[in-house]
C-alpha cells in the first residue's frame, strides 16, 4: 500500500510539472505570434515551396492551434526537460542524504538498514526506477559512460574487498564530479559506517574502480 502511495504522489507530481510545460510552450506560441511582423498574404501553386520563415513552422491545423509549435518554442520545450530532469536529480539527492548514518545491514533493503545494491535500489525505486537487486545485475543496466562523463544520479561500481578480482562487488550512486580536477564524490552503503559520502580517488576506491552507468533519462 505504502509503495502504491508513493508512486501515485510521484505520477501527480509529473502531470503537474508536464501540465507546467506545455503551459509555458503555449506562452511562448502566442508571443511569437504577437510579435511576428505583418506579412502580406501570398498565394502559392501546389507546386510552389513555403518561404523559409514559414518552414520554422510545424504544420498548421486550423482546427487545433495548438498543433502550431514554432522552432524556438521546440527549443525552450527541450530546455525545460533538461530542467526537469536536473530537478529530479537533486530531488534523488537530497532524499538519499536523508538516510546518511544508517546502520549497514547484508542484504539490507531499507529503510533501517541497507546494503549497497539495497541503498541503490531503495531510492531509484522511490522515483520510479526499479533496479536489479544486485551490484552485479544493476551493472547491465543503462547506459555504459566514461568517467569523464559521470553526473549526479549515475551509479558507479567498484570490485569487492579484492581488488584484483575484476568482479563487481559494490555500487554507490554520484554526488558531484568536479570538471576541474576529476573529483568524483558517491553515497553508498559501506561495511564501515554504513551509508556515508566517499570520493573515487580515495586508495581504496580508486583501486577497485569498475565503471559507471547512467540510468536517468534511459
Amino acid at each position: 500500500m505504502e509503495k502504491r502511495r508513493k508512486r501515485a504522489v510521484l505520477i501527480l507530481l509529473r502531470m503537474k510539472h508536464l501540465i507546467s510545460i506545455v503551459s509555458l510552450v503555449i506562452a511562448a506560441v502566442l508571443t511569437a505570434a504577437a510579435t511576428k511582423p505583418a506579412t502580406h498574404e501570398k498565394r502559392h501553386s501546389s507546386t510552389e515551396l513555403p518561404a523559409a520563415e514559414e518552414m520554422n513552422l510545424a504544420s498548421i491545423s486550423k482546427t487545433n492551434p495548438f498543433e502550431i509549435v514554432p522552432a524556438a518554442g521546440m527549443e525552450i520545450l527541450e530546455d525545460l526537460g533538461e530542467a526537469e530532469s536536473q530537478r529530479m536529480v537533486a530531488d534523488m539527492i537530497t532524499f538519499a542524504k536523508k538516510y546518511l548514518g544508517t546502520r549497514y545491514v547484508r542484504g539490507g533493503k531499507g529503510p533501517k538498514g541497507f546494503d549497497c545494491s539495497g541503498f541503490t535500489s531503495y531510492v531509484f525505486n522511490q522515483f520510479g526506477y526499479t533496479l536489479n537487486p544486485s551490484s552485479g545485475g544493476q551493472y547491465g543496466q543503462g547506459e555504459k559512460i566514461s568517467r569523464d562523463e559521470v553526473q549526479p544520479g549515475d551509479l558507479l561500481f567498484f570490485t569487492g574487498r579484492s581488488a584484483k578480482s575484476g568482479r563487481v562487488g559494490h555500487v554507490g550512486m554520484a554526488l558531484s564530479n568536479d570538471p576541474e580536477t576529476g573529483e568524483i564524490t558517491f553515497i553508498h552503503a559501506a561495511i564501515g559506517g554504513g551509508i556515508r559520502i566517499d570520493r573515487v580517488s580515495a586508495p581504496y576506491y580508486s583501486a577497485r574502480y569498475l565503471g559507471a552507468r547512467r540510468i536517468l533519462g534511459n
